[in-house]
């Protein structure tokens, strides 16, 4: 074997010289490029993996703040809904209280017309029967051709003015 290699020629001394510069290139390579390499490659692997994990994360966030958006437009919707309600309430109530008041004015008017009234109108019995006492007079003086007694008089017009009440009424 020995002169196949001088045949080949191969020089054992560089060949081992050759052998200890591979092996020690190997191990400087090895301890500084292959080493922090892989610690290299192992921490931007851990980012990636937390890069999704962040990314599914920040889908689940965004999820329910969707959710949440919904759920606080359906409660803003069913709180507008209640304040249109309430104020349809509050206005229906203003409204009948409105009617009430102008039902309570309306019977104040016609209770103080119905008084006035019954004032004029006893006003106007009076004038009436006033006026009645000086036909009646009239009339006894032209029935009886002279002037009655005041006493027999009066009971006249006392009796013909109760005769007109209980007609007129």
């Amino acid at each position: 074997m020995s002169e196949l290699i001088s045949k080949l020629g191969i020089d054992w001394r560089l060949l081992l010289a050759q052998a200890v510069n591979f092996f020690l290139l190997l191990f400087l390579l090895k301890k500084f490029a292959y080493k922090p390499i892989l610690v290299m490659l192992a921490r931007r692997r851990q980012e990636i993996e937390k890069g999704f994990q962040l990314r599914a994360e920040a889908e689940e966030t965004l999820k329910n703040a969707d959710a949440l958006r919904e759920q606080t437009l359906q409660q803003t919707r069913t709180d507008a809904l209640a304040m249109v309600n309430e104020a349809e309430q509050v206005g229906k109530k203003r409204q009948e209280e409105i009617i009430a008041e102008a039902a309570k004015k309306s019977e104040q008017i016609v209770h103080d017309a119905k008084r006035i009234i019954a004032q004029e109108k006893a006003i106007m019995g009076d004038e009436v029967y006033a006026v009645a006492q000086e036909l009646i007079c009239s009339g006894l003086v032209k029935v009886l051709g002279k002037i009655p007694h005041e006493e027999r008089d009066r009971e006249l017009i006392r009796d013909a003015l109760a005769e007109l009440k209980t007609v007129s009424s």
